[in-house]
Order: C-alpha cells, then sequence, then structure tokens
C-alpha cells in the first residue's frame, strides 16, 4: 500500500460531487480516477440522489441522499452527506473532471499537513483562482477577503467543518460558487489556490469545463476517454456541446431565478457579485 495514500485514507474522505442525471459520465470518471490514481484507499461517496454505483479497485460508499426521494437540492444533498463523514478533512472532485495525468499524492499530503498545523485554513484548491492573492505557502497562493469565486468547485481538500459553513440547504452547484462566496468574505478561514505554474495535483481540462457543458459532452474530452478506456457510451445520446465557450447563453429567466436564489442564500449581500459581475461586463465592452 502506497505511504502517502494510506495517510490521507486515515484523515479525509474522496467527495464526487454528481446527480442522478450524470450517471453516464460515472464509468468514464472512475476508470481514469483508477487510471491516475493507483492503488487509493479513500472512502469515496457518491453524492448523488437515489443510484449507486460500483468500480473494482475503488472504495465506493453506496450510500446516497435518501432511498427514493429526488427532490432535495443540491446543497441540502451535500450537508447530508458532510454529516456522515466520520473524517476531518474531505478531497472534493466533481463528476466531470475527468483526470489526464498522475494524482500528486505528494502535494496533497503536504496541505493535509498544512491544514492539521493551522486550524484557519478551510481549503487548499489544486487550480489557480484569478483575482485578489497574495503569497501563501509554496506553491499556493491566499486569496483576498472578498476575492469572487473564493467558495469555488474546482479540485480541493477541505476541512469538513468549513465546507459545511460555506453551504447552505438551498444552494445550487452555480450559487454556492457565485453567492456562496459572500459567506467567506471575512471570515475566520484563510483559503488557499495553485499558483498558475503548479496546477499539478489533479490534471484534468479545467479549461474547458470539463467533461460536460450546459448538460452535453465535450468531445475533446468525453471522445479520447471513451477510446482510451473503451467505454459502451454513445456520446450522441446526450449530444457535443459547443467549442465556444459564450455560446449558448442562459434566458433572462434563468437569470432571474439566479438572483433570487441569491437575494434567499446570503441576503442583500447578495447584491456584491452582481454588482461586480455587471461592472466586469461593462469594463469588457469599454476596452
Amino acid at each position: 500500500m502506497n505511504n502517502n495514500t494510506s495517510t490521507l485514507a486515515n484523515s479525509c474522505v474522496l467527495l464526487v460531487q454528481s446527480c442522478d442525471a450524470y450517471e453516464d459520465v460515472w464509468e468514464m470518471f472512475f476508470s481514469a480516477l483508477a487510471d491516475h490514481w493507483k492503488h487509493c484507499d479513500l472512502e469515496i461517496i457518491l453524492n448523488t440522489e437515489t443510484k449507486t454505483t460500483v468500480f473494482s479497485g475503488l472504495n465506493i460508499n453506496t450510500r446516497n441522499y435518501c432511498g427514493d426521494y429526488q427532490a432535495a437540492s443540491w446543497g441540502d444533498r451535500l450537508l447530508h452527506v458532510l454529516s456522515q463523514v466520520d473524517k476531518e478533512y474531505v478531497v472534493t472532485l466533481f463528476d466531470d473532471f475527468i483526470l489526464e495525468g498522475e494524482v500528486n499524492e505528494t502535494k496533497l499530503n503536504h496541505c493535509l499537513t498544512l491544514l492539521e498545523a493551522n486550524q484557519n485554513i478551510a481549503a487548499f484548491y489544486f487550480n489557480n483562482i484569478p483575482g485578489e492573492s497574495s503569497q501563501g505557502y509554496e506553491g499556493f497562493r491566499k486569496l483576498g477577503k472578498t476575492t469572487d469565486y473564493k467558495v469555488n468547485s474546482c479540485p480541493a481538500i477541505w476541512r469538513k467543518s468549513a465546507l459545511e459553513e460555506v453551504t447552505g440547504k438551498i444552494d445550487s452547484p452555480w450559487a454556492w460558487e457565485f453567492f456562496g462566496s459572500v459567506r467567506a468574505y471575512g471570515d475566520k478561514y484563510e483559503y488557499y489556490c495553485a499558483e498558475q505554474d503548479c496546477e499539478n495535483t489533479f490534471i484534468y481540462q479545467y479549461q474547458l469545463g470539463g467533461a460536460i457543458r450546459r448538460g452535453k459532452w465535450v468531445e475533446k474530452v468525453c471522445d479520447p476517454a471513451i477510446q482510451k478506456y473503451n467505454l459502451q457510451l454513445d456520446p450522441l445520446i446526450r449530444g457535443y456541446a459547443s467549442e465556444s465557450l459564450s455560446e449558448g447563453k442562459y434566458s433572462l429567466k434563468w437569470k432571474i431565478d439566479f438572483m433570487l436564489l441569491g437575494l434567499r442564500m446570503v441576503g442583500p449581500r447578495a447584491l456584491i457579485p452582481l454588482l461586480r459581475g455587471v461592472m466586469s461586463k461593462v469594463k469588457r465592452v469599454l476596452r
């Protein structure tokens, strides 16, 4: 057994964020995980509503939200799962982060050591997060008090209690990042992200958003994985997303519902990221 993995398994669980509607991506995700994180013995919790899965060599916990109840929001499900975790730390990945390189267990263990030594650290993100930051630990930047997307869905190792504190029952994944970050403004915790040239812990095509965008497959991610792992998956059922990241804009109704959800989540403070977003678009137009 790899000593690095064994150390992690004693203190962490691996939480894979998903939902029943993404069941078709699970075999791809776990094939890549097993390939690039060999001998991983962390307990893996698949956060979904009602379905379960198994994969040879991986310790996937078959607990899900609660039986056949499917109406729960993403935030409610996340809090429910975390309430069952008996470890202090949680490694988080989303189900369409299809790994393409070896997991850097040495860096994971280094971050775990730092978390244990400093109770003020909430999370280490393994991707770079643009915005206000300052010098942190080697390979990591410390995010500013009010940095946008301070709460982030990129691969991370979290202190479980901090993850619970920044999550609300009504949150959606997108609102959790955008409005949930307000919950972390100026709080007692420190958040760190990888420096731009040090994003080597979980390697996937994050520039493309992962394997699924707006409910459809990202061809450059899914097709090589289907071929590599000989998956019996027909991508035409879900369809392919446009290669343009800006194509397929959200409807006005979606935007209004999103803003209303933000107000329900954090009250008037939801206006802070909204106004920042508007100002950022105005600046881009005026350039």
